[in-house]
């Protein structure tokens, strides 16, 4: 049985730069002596805190790409390890159900670059008086870079690539058995309680005679609805490479945060397309934690041109 072999992948930022600060110097042979008001200047200059390293701040926060299919500008925090897991429910017709265990971690590299590993851990078609099938799905290595923050006119603006490795065994029809591309150009913009993530998404896939492509867009709304509750609207669609059938989808969902480290999500989409599931219900949980890991140093040039 086919499966669909886009994975979903999704929303909320971290675009704070490392800025210089400066010393004051003594100047012991001076001949005049700052009055009252500029002493109090230069003590309140030298009392002001440096600016915080945003690959060091005190506070860590998750940045969920779940359950959204769309993925934001947003990168993960810096030096921050983020691991999400979910649980998906597929009906594919005729009493059959599809079941997956989702997995990914990223790491946040610099404050615009965040590297992603993801993987289908398990999937279990049963049902329908067919003979159950068991296994695991594809791995992705995904890398998301933001080139431009949000301004005051501007949306922010980022681009993803992702490279799928073929684990999946083909013949239980998990997977293709080649390996795939995936070029993600993103943009996402704030306006109030509102937030808003177009995705136009390139796939090129292999094939048996060679690679096939298509190009797909989607766009979400994420809507916050009190401090700790999130809810989701989206869109997507396009050609489906490898087949003329066209891949059509809506999505509704909402996200809870527990604390600032960790954001449960649920889900429900329903697709419009011949060979694809019709329904899909999903739940799942993004937690974050300081990655024992350092990012690379400032002082580096690669990592002044990654946007450390």
């Amino acid at each position: 049985m086919r499966v669909n072999r886009r994975s979903p992948i999704a929303v909320f930022f971290t675009i704070a730069l490392v800025t210089g600060s400066g010393a004051a110097t003594a100047q012991p042979n001076a001949t005049a002596q700052p009055n009252g008001d500029e002493s109090a200047a230069a003590t309140a200059t030298l009392a002001r805190p440096a600016p915080a390293d945003p690959c060091f701040l005190d506070e860590v926060t998750s940045n969920p790409t779940r359950p959204n299919w769309d993925t934001s500008a947003t990168t993960t925090q810096c030096g921050v390890v983020e691991i999400d897991a979910g649980w998906l429910d597929q009906p594919m017709g005729g009493g059959v159900h599809q079941t997956l265990l989702l997995t990914s971690m990223r790491y946040g590299l610099t404050p615009k670059l965040d590297l992603r590993w993801g993987l289908t851990n398990h999937m279990v078609q049963s049902g329908g008086g067919t003979e159950p099938l068991e296994g695991s799905g594809d791995q992705w290595l995904m890398a998301r870079y933001r080139f431009l923050d949000q301004g005051s006119r501007s949306p922010a603006l980022a681009f993803l690539y992702g490279i799928k490795i073929a684990t999946a065994n083909p013949d239980k029809g998990f997977g293709s058995g080649f390996v795939d591309h995936q070029f993600t150009f993103i943009a996402s913009r704030d306006l109030g309680k509102n937030h808003f993530d177009f995705n136009a998404v390139g796939v090129v896939v292999g094939e048996p005679g060679g690679h096939d492509g298509a190009v797909q867009c989607g766009l979400a709304l994420t809507r916050t609805v009190s401090r700790k509750i999130s809810w989701m609207l989206e869109s997507y669609g396009g050609p489906q490479p490898g087949t003329p059938d066209r891949f059509g989808a809506g999505f509704t969902g909402a996200s809870f945060t527990v604390r600032p480290t960790l954001v449960l999500d649920a889900a429900y989409a329903r697709t419009f397309t011949a060979g694809a599931p019709r329904g899909q219900i999903m739940f799942g949980f993004t937690y974050a934690m300081r990655s024992v890991f350092p990012p690379p140093s400032k002082d580096s040039a690669l990592a002044r041109l990654l946007g450390r």
